[in-house]
């Protein structure tokens, strides 16, 4: 499986990119992984302005054929174990890449919202989109060791199924 994530500008923070980073060697254990961080620039934009450049690139990123999940706040929850089964669900049904969008301030424009296959909200507290890419990242890599039977979970009733490495 390849995920690829794509989302609109640089993570500002030392501290968030040091996380990002380790989730994602983490998760090329299991799959491929892809950053694309597109480019914004939203000084004297208006936010729909911003959304609509925002979503030029991030359209144009989008690996073809890949199962697009966008992240917004009016979105399916999943707790860890529903993320874990989602993912068993889709490789059941052969989708070998899922690309992962997160907007930037001001959220996806409509257009790219209408692209996606499925609408992922993480919580009903609202996070910045740096931390957004943090706490996505290390929730799939959850998923992953959840899927593995791994202990990182800490759930004795987590069935064990065997996942293959990329």
């Amino acid at each position: 499986m390849r995920l690829s994530f794509i989302w609109a500008g640089k993570t500002r923070d030392a501290w968030l990119r040091a996380g990002i980073e380790l989730y994602r060697k983490r998760i090329e254990y299991y799959a491929q992984v892809g950053i694309h961080e597109i480019r914004t620039a939203h000084a004297g934009r208006s936010p729909e302005e911003t959304r609509q450049r925002e979503a030029q690139g991030i359209l144009h990123s989008l690996p073809s054929c890949s199962h697009v999940i966008c992240l917004d706040e009016h979105g399916t929850e999943y707790d860890s174990k529903g993320l874990a089964r989602q993912m068993d669900l889709l490789e059941e049904r052969s989708v070998r890449e899922i690309a992962w969008v997160i907007g930037g301030p001001y959220g996806l424009s409509r257009d790219v919202i209408d692209r996606a296959d499925e609408i992922l909200s993480l919580s009903r507290f609202t996070f910045t989109h740096d931390m957004t890419r943090l706490i996505l990242l290390e929730q799939i890599y959850r998923a992953f060791t959840i899927r593995a039977g791994l202990p990182y979970h800490h759930e004795e009733d987590v069935p064990i199924r065997p996942i293959q490495r990329k």
